[in-house]
């Protein structure tokens, strides 16, 4: 009761987070010598001080600060490379982490990328409206318009996402008067409603890394709820991805406590924890075969495919070569001899030349890329984009 007689008397967010920390160590102080905190990455030093000064006015000590990414991401070996999302209010937060090295040096955060209006509060904001108008359309009761039906809908989200792990379709009740109507909305609505969200988190991912990398992506169990997000993230090619569990932060700050506790005069922001290296599941496959069926034959551009042979295929606004695809000159970006494409090995590959960059599916290509039907390669920025798509015999096989 006195935890919620502070909150409401709040004059500050550092007032109302203050409240916050005490009902959560309340009746556990006394076995608690200590506070560990994982910090999501973009905290300036005043906030960081800000949040140090708040938790000492609990009476505990603040043992040591871990950036919340790499904590979470530390709970087993990881690859050279790893990204790691989380789903937080306001943003979703993507952390870039490394194994630098041969050795076991540990895994460190290399920079972040923030999705701003893209966290749990905005997809909630979402689903809620969804809702709202399924009940304007069948019964022209409008639950947004009122305070209390409005909140009922807010409360029920996470009841909702967990009845749509099993069923295809969601029954929503909405007591009004001495009456309770009742809507039912498909899942694939919460996806399709979802779709924009879901697109921006796939970009923000593809934007860390090069095209054709070989990434594990560690995931707060909190997207594991989504509906329809695990099938979007299986388009992502090249990536393996595992959901952390709930608190995996908090659980990876105490299993590597003895390298974040720093004295109280001397505390830092810890980036990097003593990860042991997992066997490199990014290790380039790119003479590996293509399926045939995801093996593209020609490109396309300005209505004319060109086919894609052993014979490298050059492709540029002056690209001086046998076989040639000359774009026009007027792009910004584009260079005289861009990149080539070549089938090599059962396989179809992009060779970038370029000063601007080519990008395959807005990943930007480092070296060299495999390609696969319906990639689509740009060129400079914004440039000229090329289809990758597959002739076919009358028969259905691909054409040589």
């Amino acid at each position: 009761a006195s935890s919620w007689a502070n909150a409401r008397s709040a004059g500050t967010p550092a007032d109302l987070a203050f409240a916050q920390l005490e009902a959560l160590l309340a009746g556990h102080k006394a076995g608690i010598d200590g506070l560990l905190l994982a910090v999501p990455a973009g905290y300036t030093r005043e906030q960081l001080g800000l949040l140090l000064g708040i938790c000492n006015e609990t009476g505990l000590e603040v043992r040591g600060l871990v950036d919340a990414g790499v904590a979470a991401s530390a709970l087993d070996p990881a690859p050279p490379r790893v990204l790691h999302l989380e789903l937080e209010l306001h943003q979703a937060l993507l952390t870039v982490l490394e194994q630098p090295g041969t050795a076991d040096t540990g895994l460190k955060r290399v920079r972040y990328e923030r999705a701003p209006r893209q966290g749990w509060l905005a997809l909630q904001q979402v689903w809620a409206q969804l809702v709202a108008e399924t009940f304007i359309r069948k019964t022209r009761f409008d639950p947004l318009h009122e305070a209390a039906s409005e909140q009922r809908l807010f409360d029920r989200i996470p009841a909702w996402l967990e009845d749509l792990k099993h069923h295809e379709t969601l029954t929503v009740d909405m007591p009004v008067g001495p009456d309770t109507l009742s809507v039912e909305v498909p899942r694939e609505d919460f996806i399709g409603a979802a779709q924009p969200f879901y697109a921006e988190l796939l970009k923000l991912v593809q934007g860390a890394r090069a095209a054709g990398e070989r990434v594990e992506l560690r995931l707060s169990h909190l997207y594991a709820d989504l509906p329809g997000f695990a099938e979007r993230l299986a388009t992502l090619r090249d990536c393996a991805v595992r959901v952390l569990p709930p608190g995996a932060a908090a659980l990876g700050a105490l299993r590597h406590a003895a390298a974040i506790e720093r004295p109280s005069d001397s505390l830092t922001l810890v980036w990097q924890l003593p990860v042991e290296r997992a066997p490199d599941a990014a290790a380039t496959g790119e003479e590996a075969q293509t399926p045939p069926h995801l093996r593209p034959t020609h490109v396309l551009f300005g209505g004319r495919a060109w086919r894609i042979a052993e014979q490298p295929l050059t492709v540029g606004w002056a690209p001086g070569a046998a076989r040639a695809l000359t774009l026009p000159a007027a792009a910004p970006g584009v260079s005289r001899s861009h990149c080539t494409l070549v089938r090599r090995n059962g396989a179809v590959f992009v060779e970038d030349h370029s000063t601007y960059g080519s990008f395959v599916n807005e990943e930007r290509v480092r070296g060299r890329t495999a390609l696969t039907v319906g990639d689509r390669l740009r060129l400079g920025s914004p440039g000229f984009t090329l289809d990758l798509i597959q002739l076919v015999n009358d028969d259905g096989t691909p054409q040589d």
